[in-house]
């Protein structure tokens, strides 16, 4: 694994509708590598690689990430065009400086270490669908408009959105965004692989992806901790993990449509029917149903607000401050 690579990307300052940083690296990366990009009116980049190699029945395998960060202190480096200073620590952690004051900030591995694996998948694949939303904290926006056309022909989506490297999200926002036959099929290879965990998450955009679309997703952990605060930091050889993950699935899934079905009571996610050694529900582990369903409504809290500020008129950064103030529950889901 590239980590100049990683560092450079996470050294890209990105808030939620102050994306242009990591949006411009994206398209000079799709340049530079003979990749098909665009950008839709949202801001959302869509890369496409292998058009040649598709034919009629056919499918793209895609992955996905999202390209805004929460930390507000980055406006000012994102303003003057400058990048944060990315340390390595002896551990082999990453870690972040603001280099206008000099104080530890956010490293925004939230997701842009799931940047960092989408980006380096293209230069592992020959045939690859890439999209990177923007405004996903603050309510999924970005994939809300999710084009319907790119999406048309493709057959799964692997998402790089979650801390740690043993995190595998099967319900996002109450949507199962992976059917039973899909989870069976890939099981194995992610166990084999160190990742064993599945989990109920607030949300990501393989929500919207899943209920947009009818193909079966995958939202995997890749390396990054305690997100959301300045002391977020990146372990690298999680990150390597996650990449690693990536190579094995789509090697495995290749160029197929792998539609998800799901039964009428799996649509809603139903806590009791899940064995409870197999999943995480607060970070560690512990199952705890109060704490997952208050998880779940504060986050549907979250969207619900964004829609009512906008309702209201007011303006990008008014509904950021609004919804910044309620991101508490990443301190108690960990995510």
């Amino acid at each position: 694994m590239n980590v100049e690579f990683l560092k450079e990307v996470l050294s890209l300052p990105s808030i939620s509708g102050n994306e242009n940083m990591v949006r411009d690296y994206i398209i000079e990366f799709a340049q530079s590598n003979d990749i098909e990009y665009e950008v839709d009116v949202k801001g959302n980049v869509y890369l496409t690689k292998g058009r040649d190699k598709v034919t009629s029945g056919e499918y793209y395998p895609c992955v996905v990430s999202h390209i805004d960060t929460v930390h507000r202190s980055h406006i000012d480096l994102i303003n003057k065009n400058m990048r944060l200073d990315i340390v390595e620590r002896g551990n082999g952690d990453l870690i972040a400086y603001n280099p206008l004051t000099n104080e530890q900030t956010g490293i925004g591995g939230d997701d842009k270490c799931g940047v960092f694996v989408c980006l380096s998948l293209f230069l592992e694949k020959d045939v690859l669908k890439g999209a990177f939303f923007v405004e996903e904290e603050i309510g999924m926006l970005g994939s809300r408009e999710a084009d319907p056309e790119f999406f048309s022909n493709v057959g799964y989506a692997i998402q790089f959105d979650a801390p740690s490297a043993n995190w595998i999200t099967e319900v996002c926002s109450g949507v199962k965004i992976l059917d039973e036959e899909f989870k069976s099929k890939v099981k194995p290879l992610l166990n084999e692989g160190g990742y064993t965990k599945f989990s109920v998450d607030p949300f990501t955009d393989v929500n919207q992806l899943a209920q947009k679309f009818d193909f079966n997703c995958l939202n995997l952990g890749c390396g990054y901790y305690q997100q959301h605060t300045s002391g977020e930091y990146v372990v690298i050889d999680e990150v390597e993990k996650s990449l690693s993950m990536g190579i094995d699935l789509i090697n495995f899934l290749g160029i197929h449509d792998y539609k998800r079905t799901l039964s009428e009571t799996e649509s809603i996610y139903n806590i009791k029917n899940l064995d409870d050694s197999e999943y995480i529900y607060n970070g560690d582990g512990v199952f705890d149903d109060d704490l997952e369903e208050e998880c779940l409504d504060d986050a549907m809290d979250i969207v619900d607000l964004v829609f009512e500020l906008q309702n209201e008129g007011c303006s990008k950064d008014e509904i950021i401050k609004e919804v910044s103030e309620l991101i508490y529950y990443s301190t108690i889901f960990n995510k």
